[in-house]
């Protein structure tokens, strides 16, 4: 009977060397969690046998906390263990070494085989040595982001947490190989793209991890990749890479969408019932459209849709875009579309009637975004009242616009200054 893959990665998970893993969690407990002296091998067989009442009892500073049953689940596993004192310290940051050390037994990647080489001098006789060559042998680490040193006792930033574990994904599977591929041009579902504090290198690695649900951001939908992490973070997030690490990356919804729009520029297809009979909006991206009577030049960068047919929106991108409470009653009952387009006036005043009666391309209007406020909170450029003020002659101004498709039966053109068209249909 043929083997598949991920059924290898979890043979290996269930096979893996228990002394390997015992010597990892001694080193963790040595370095950071129990004086010298104690016996981690013995609690930590304890804790892996306890039930999770039992293991929450353990420690003074967990009942209550929002990640309760996660540190009991990771107890199990053995992935983490308490401090001497009782106390688990759920909101304690995480060192890189420990996490390095957490990591190598989380995930069940076929192990490098012969003595790893010292890529750290920094690291030579620390108790998480062997752990970060492992990660770095097995591609979750890369040493050229540490060519300072890897500093195991550095606070650990999400960034580097969600780029190991997306780094495992692409190991584990080819499937994620090519969405990590795909994701490279993606919008991600977080405000800080507007903001500037999420670098263009960065996009593919949070793409995935936020697209397989295994970080889910903050209430904000913020990532905060250059905030610290806590155990407690830690704890949670592994649990979820290892049901992810070794499956198929097509079977996740969000990661189809954030591949859609990474390759096409819209996730138009993933998200609603629509789809092409001519084209692609890939082939009009960044193309020159000229609207009738050449009182305007459009570019198409992208088009995003979020599924408001019902009484909550509905897809990736419906808490970045949509605001649930204000809908108007324009997008009840219809996909709401959000489009990022470059325009150009040819008139000495702006005058968005003109604009609007030259515009063939109906699908993609100019004009101001639904729920203007709530996107500008959220980092989203678009027309002020006053058009003029940035509407000027010849002078390019990059915005975002809002419209609507019909969930019925509805069918749109789109076409740019080469001849190529696009038509959608349901």
């Amino acid at each position: 009977m043929k083997i598949t893959k991920k059924e290898k990665v979890l043979g290996r998970k269930i096979s893996r060397n228990v002394c390997f893993i015992g010597l990892l969690t001694v080193a963790v407990l040595a370095g950071t969690l129990i004086p010298v002296g104690s016996t981690p091998w013995a609690t930590n067989v304890k804790a892996a046998s306890v039930t999770a009442d039992s293991a929450l009892s353990k420690f003074k500073d967990v009942k209550g906390h929002w990640a309760q049953e996660t540190i009991a689940k990771a107890l199990k596993k053995n992935l983490i263990s308490g401090y001497q004192d009782g106390t688990f310290r759920p909101n304690g940051k995480i060192t890189r070494g420990e996490y390095a050390a957490i990591l190598a037994r989380a995930t069940g990647l076929e192990k490098a085989q012969g003595q790893a080489p010292n890529v750290f001098s920094d690291l030579t006789g620390h108790w998480s040595e062997s752990a970060v060559h492992q990660l770095v042998a097995q591609g979750f680490i890369d040493v050229n982001d540490y060519v300072n040193g890897f500093k195991p006792t550095t606070e650990l930033t999400r960034y580097e947490m969600m780029k190991w574990i997306a780094s495992g994904l692409v190991k584990s599977e080819s499937s994620f190989g090519d969405a990590f591929n795909d994701t490279k041009n993606t919008l991600l579902p977080t405000p800080e793209v507007n903001r500037g504090t999420i670098r263009p290198e960065q996009i593919p690695y949070l793409a995935l991890v936020r697209g397989t649900g295994i970080v889910g951001g903050f209430q904000d939908g913020t990532l905060k990749p250059a905030d610290p992490t806590t155990r407690a973070e830690v704890a949670a997030i592994l649990l979820r890479y290892m049901d992810v690490e070794g499956t198929d990356a097509s079977k996740y919804s969000d990661l189809n969408e954030l591949r859609e729009v990474g390759t096409t520029g819209t996730n138009l297809t993933t998200i609603s019932n629509y789809k092409y009979i001519k084209g692609s909006f890939k082939d009009i991206v960044n193309n020159e459209y000229t609207l009738k009577n050449k009182v305007g030049v459009v570019k198409y960068h992208r088009f995003i849709v979020v599924d408001t047919r019902g009484k909550q929106p509905k897809g990736l991108y419906a808490n970045l875009f949509v605001d649930p409470n204000k809908l108007t009653r324009a997008q009840g009952g219809r996909f709401s579309t959000y489009a990022e387009i470059t325009f150009t006036s040819k008139l000495d005043k702006s005058d968005l009637l003109t604009f609007a009666r030259a515009n063939d391309n109906i699908a993609i209007p100019i004009q101001r975004l639904f729920n203007e406020e709530f996107l500008k909170q959220k980092g989203f450029v678009t027309l002020p009242d006053d058009s003029s003020m940035v509407l000027k002659k010849e002078l390019p101004f990059r915005f975002w616009t809002s419209h609507t498709l019909d969930a019925v039966k509805g069918g749109y053109l789109l076409k740019d200054d080469a001849g190529k068209e696009v038509q959608i249909y349901q």
